[in-house]
């Protein structure tokens, strides 16, 4: 099939019904009975790693950051002046905070490029000073107790640095128009606002402010609760009353178009708010119209909305691909179902529990991936599914190494590494779920999901194992160790033997690893044989390679088998075999001979699928199915005349015929 990976949104707009003719044609000729299916699947994740990758490229400059450490901080409220078409920020911030620790001076984040004004605590300037590159140390002038609230404001404006990954504040045009939007992940938030960039602390609440020419629009998180004219500016007000960490924060400005949507969720109507480029609003507005039913389908599989009492939205910006979970508005590149599903999963993994470490990106990006394979099993009637599937599988098992923890998080590509951390970590969650059924799989989600422990705060890799086992009742250490910490994939080799003596089916199972890392990968395996229409399913266990498992034959003659059949496993197949213990083929036993009444058929260690009786004059005049094996069968002849008689056996393997005689001394 075609897989259409477009980044561009007007570029998608001028291509699109290009892809959706190519795509029909190539169903049509496929002979494919779903050929009315839109053309909706696209696999840009490589794309959605790939720009997530570039803007993490401070990574290791942040990982001793001095921070914020002795202080919790419950509020902020951002002030910000812009102008899209002007590289800069002025404004301020207000951090509410509480002392964790007796303390006298609070450090905070903020590149020193950019200058502070001031900072005001308890309605006086205090003093300030840079001891890093993007630290500064406030000195309050008092002591403060654990456990005291206060607060602070930082006045401060400049242009921020342009060399800070993917680029946490940019400008760019748009058919013409400027847009402005910052993307701060994991932590540029330091190149344009004064705070603390961990994964230790969440903001509880925000407001954002944004005063911008009147010719724009802004765009941030939550509400919007009010616009105010102020001469030839507006000042947009938004609330956020959920908690956030500080790589989630953004704004973006431009003159957008807004496409309202709705979903109804348990009764509820949720607002959908969609800031569009004008000159894209009409292709968004059809190609994003199913944005409902995602949000839906997400709340039934997980739990409730996360934001549910605010709403879910985008905000067009043009980056080259790719999108952004920002809390409440997903920034996004690109339309495409897969990039809108990736980014609004987030809002449960990623936003609402956030990763503690990137160690553990997984629980982040291969969550989203999965829950976007899970929206193409349950939307379009299913028919993309197993095409996810494929495409995943493909890209895992491309390379023979790679596990989904990443062990060197100073690696930037190695986090954001799309084949382990985004298809490889989707497929340990379907195979998890193969392992344990889906009521326990789903049930670990929505347990998980709901952990007040856990809701709105940060989660570690034990705390979603911990749920995992708790749902299931299985020790998944092995499973984890494995195919988490381990690498690579198992290689397969299967044979299938069919004992003629006692009938039966021996399949031997041999396993190979593709990195040595991983002696033998524990997991089900699932075959499906097949004999002319008909099918039936194995299910073997093997715990070591070359184990051996006995199953009775089926009734019908197998034709072929099929590893895997519905694509559960990150695993290679090498060789699959189908043969016969011969053994010397038995006879057929026929008696009496000549008969009157009845005639007995035996034939030892064949399965007797059917048997016909023939007169002389070519007439089949009995014939039946007895699927059995071992079996004396009788057959009701007292209706014929005397005479000869051919009586034909259909075995699984052959077809036996012989003669018989029909005596009776009345000569009838």
């Amino acid at each position: 099939m075609i897989v259409a990976i477009i980044q561009n949104p007007t570029t998608m707009r001028r291509h699109f019904r290009y892809f959706n003719l190519i795509g029909l044609i190539v169903l049509v000729l496929m002979g494919n009975p779903a050929a009315s299916q839109p053309l909706v699947f696209e696999d840009n994740t490589d794309l959605i790693a790939r720009t997530a990758s570039l803007r993490y490229r401070n990574l290791i400059q942040q990982r001793n950051s001095r921070a914020g450490q002795n202080i919790d901080i419950t509020y902020t409220r951002f002030s910000w002046n812009v102008d899209p078409a002007i590289r800069y920020i002025s404004g301020n911030v207000v951090h509410h905070f509480r002392a964790k620790q007796e303390l006298s001076s609070i450090i905070l984040e903020l590149n020193d490029n950019m200058g502070i004004d001031s900072v005001i605590y308890r309605d006086s300037p205090v003093t300030f000073d840079f001891i890093s590159g993007y630290e500064f140390s406030v000195d309050l002038g008092i002591i403060l107790s654990a456990g005291e609230h206060d607060s602070l404001f930082i006045y401060y404006q400049g242009e921020p640095v342009t060399e800070s990954g993917f680029g946490s504040f940019e400008i760019k045009e748009h058919n013409g128009v400027p847009a402005m939007w910052t993307l701060s992940q994991p932590y540029g938030a330091k190149d344009w606002w004064p705070g603390k960039n961990d994964l230790a602390d969440k903001i509880d609440s925000i407001d954002v402010i944004i005063r911008t020419p009147e010719q724009y629009r802004a765009v941030s998180h939550g509400l919007l609760q009010s616009v105010t004219a102020e001469g030839e500016y507006w000042i947009y007000h938004f609330r956020h009353r959920y908690p956030i960490v500080s790589y989630l924060v953004a704004f973006a400005v431009s003159n957008y178009t807004i496409i309202s949507q709705k979903a109804i969720l348990h009764g509820d109507t949720i607002p959908i708010i969609n800031y569009v480029y004008p000159e894209d609003s009409a292709f968004v507005a059809e190609v994003a119209a199913n944005t409902p039913e995602m949000l839906q389908l997400f709340d039934t599989l997980f739990t409730p909305y996360p934001f549910r009492n605010e709403l879910y939205g985008h905000a067009q910006f043009a980056i080259n691909g790719g999108g952004m979970e920002h809390q409440t508005v997903s920034f996004m590149a690109g339309w495409g179902h897969d990039l809108r599903a990736h980014e609004l999963a987030h809002s449960w993994f990623g936003n609402m529990i956030t990763l503690a470490s990137w160690h553990d990106i997984w629980i982040n990006e291969g969550f989203a991936t999965y829950a976007n394979g899970l929206s193409f099993e349950h939307m379009y009637d299913g028919y993309w599914w197993p095409i996810w599937k494929n495409v995943t599988l493909n890209k895992i098992l491309a390379a023979p190494d790679g596990s989904v923890y990443v062990q060197d998080t100073t690696s930037v590509p190695r986090i954001f590494d799309s084949r382990l951390s985004y298809h490889k970590g989707a497929y340990v969650l379907h195979m998890l779920r193969w392992l344990i059924g889906d009521q326990a799989f789903f049930t670990a989600l929505r347990n998980y999901l709901n952990d007040p422990a856990l809701r709105y705060r940060f989660t570690t890799f034990q705390d979603v194992k911990s749920h995992f086992e708790s749902a299931s009742g299985v020790n998944l250490t092995s499973f984890f160790d494995q195919w988490y910490y381990g690498e690579g994939y198992p290689i397969y080799s299967i044979d299938a033997l069919r004992l003629v003596k006692t009938n039966e089916l021996l399949i031997t199972i041999n396993q190979e690893s593709s990195h040595p890392s991983v002696e033998f990968f524990d997991i089900p395996v699932q075959l499906r044989l097949f004999g002319g229409e008909q099918e039936i399913n194995l299910l073997c266990r093997p715990t070591f390679s070359g184990q051996q498992f006995i199953f009775p034959h089926p009734y019908f003659a197998i034709d072929s088998i099929k590893f895997d059949p519905d694509k559960w496993l990150a695993a290679k197949l090498d060789t699959i075999s189908l043969g016969i213990n011969k053994q010397p083929q038995a006879k057929l036993s026929l008696f009496p001979n000549p008969a009157d009444k009845l005639i007995t058929l035996f034939l030892p260690d064949e399965w007797v699928e059917d048997y016909t009786v023939i007169n002389s004059a070519g007439v089949e005049i009995v014939s039946a199915n007895v699927h059995t094996i071992n079996q004396k069968i009788k057959v009701d002849v007292s209706r014929y005349p005397s005479g000869y008689y051919v009586l034909k056996v259909k075995t699984e393997n052959r077809i036996l015929v012989d003669k018989f005689l029909i005596f009776r001394s009345d000569g009838n």
